[in-house]
């Protein structure tokens, strides 16, 4: 059962204590700042501090000191931001707090925002439902206790920052740890010590070409259908990691290839892309699924080794930073377009041949050290995932009243909602008032207009 809120707490309505504020385009906006102007503040703007725009004060809707901003239309919706003083963007609303504290405003919406993302309305673009967001319940505290959780909140939501910056780091070591220990694998520094005392061959310098069964080959790829046939291929990123993953596949509706067609995927078939963006081309997957199951793209080529290199081997060859810097260089590919590694730039590459038997040691250590960092990686997603759910779990408990201390000397709040009351009565009182006066002055206006034009006519 959901605990009640403590007993100086009451709920309220977002537009009990918000006034709200959609944005609009501006009559004058311009890429360059001019006089009168303000940064035109859109998404961007709120996320990376980027002003790409500026709009005149006068036909803007401004946001102010305190504000929270969300964006309203669009895939983001109901993303929130603290904001700066500018025009508000035309797919956002201001959240303008009456006597809140607007943090603690900030933190709730942000809480809330993927309640909001995924209620949200529309076929085409997406908006924020406002029946969704008006039957929310406020969680209203006293001011005092308001600023004290805004106090933690803040110190917590700063360690965190520290600790995933500490934290990103690790995936970029580990990647750098395996492309080392590739490296040394296929240079001879990895069993450099092993080889002492022992009478073997030296290494061979080859190509591909020279330790696979037969030329690389190009697979096939009509256009895919949105519907399940016998056929199934693969897209690109189905080995984009390196590794062979069933998950991203593409029917077909062709006949189905003989058994003998050079298509069909077999285990231990080593696939290489032939085209993706530099960093990637030349990207190499063993195929470790069924036989007969698959059928490979045109997008990549396909080898299977001869019986003079280890498959393992092979693939921890073709993964290494010597040829993926190979294939870089040789890319080909004219602007606009992937670059493209063809067959005989695949066939020429470059390969360091130990022995079978040292090819197993090989094998043997680069597995061990694999096995190392996976563990690492593993320690580190699951200490991600507890990290990345930490904000939603501090917040929750924040607006259940958990977070800080009640004390009796923060009041009630809800004598803090009569304020609320009494102000914005008293602001619309002005509202109308200042609507009153600019009609009052039009038509004082437009009546001394029409008496001229008699005067005239009599004169």
């Amino acid at each position: 059962m959901e605990k009640r809120l403590p007993k100086n707490w009451v709920n309220v309505s977002l537009k009990d204590v918000t006034k709200n504020v959609k944005g609009k385009k501006p009559k004058i906006q311009s890429e360059v700042e001019f006089e009168g102007s303000v940064p035109y503040m859109d998404i961007k703007a709120l996320e990376y501090n980027e002003i790409r725009q500026y709009a005149d004060v006068e036909s803007s809707k401004l946001f102010e000191e305190g504000d929270v901003g969300m964006v309203w239309d669009g895939a983001r919706s109901g993303w929130v931001s603290k904001t700066n003083l500018g025009a508000i963007g035309s797919t956002l609303v201001a959240f303008k707090p009456i006597l809140l504290e607007s943090n603690y405003l900030f933190y709730y919406l942000f809480e809330k925002y993927p309640f909001i993302n995924s209620n949200a309305r529309g076929v085409g673009i997406p908006h924020v439902d406002p029946t969704v967001l008006w039957s929310l319940d406020f969680p209203l505290p006293p001011l005092a206790e308001q600023n004290r959780i805004v106090a933690i909140l803040d110190s917590l939501f700063a360690q965190l920052e520290m600790i995933k910056t500490s934290m990103a780091s690790i995936p970029v070591l580990l990647k750098n740890f395996r492309q080392q220990v590739l490296t040394q694998a296929v240079t001879g520094k990895l069993t450099e010590s092993w080889r002492v005392g022992k009478d073997l061959e030296g290494w061979k310098k080859c190509v591909l070409l020279d330790v696979i069964n037969e030329k690389p080959r190009n697979g096939y790829s009509p256009k895919a259908v949105d519907y399940e046939t016998p056929v199934k291929s693969l897209s690109l990123s189905a080995t984009t990691s390196g590794k062979f993953n069933p998950l991203h596949v593409k029917y077909l509706d062709v006949p189905i290839p003989n058994e003998k067609s050079h298509l069909w995927l077999k285990k231990n078939d080593i696939l290489i892309q032939r085209s993706n963006s530099l960093d990637y081309v030349g990207t190499a997957a063993v195929y470790d699924g069924s036989d007969f199951d698959f059928i490979y793209p045109d997008i990549m080529m396909k080898i299977r080794a001869n019986d003079q290199i280890l498959n393992e081997y092979l693939f921890y060859s073709l993964s290494s930073s010597m040829v993926k810097k190979y294939f870089k260089n040789n890319a080909s590919g004219t602007a606009g377009n992937m670059p493209k590694i063809n067959q005989e730039t695949v066939s020429n590459t470059p390969i360091n041949l130990p022995i079978l038997l040292e090819q197993q040691e090989i094998v043997s250590r680069v597995e061990s050290l694999f096995a190392k960092a996976d563990a690492i990686e593993k320690q580190y997603k699951t200490l991600k995932e507890k990290i990345d759910a930490l904000p939603q779990a501090m917040l929750h408990k924040a607006f259940k009243g958990e977070l800080v201390e009640q004390l009796d000397t923060d009041g009630d709040a809800r004598e803090l909602l009569k304020e609320i009351e009494e102000l914005k009565s008293v602001s619309t009182k002005m509202s109308k008032l200042k609507e009153f006066n600019k009609k009052s002055k039009r038509s004082y206006k437009e009546t001394n207009e029409v008496l001229g034009m008699v005067a005239e006519d009599k004169n």
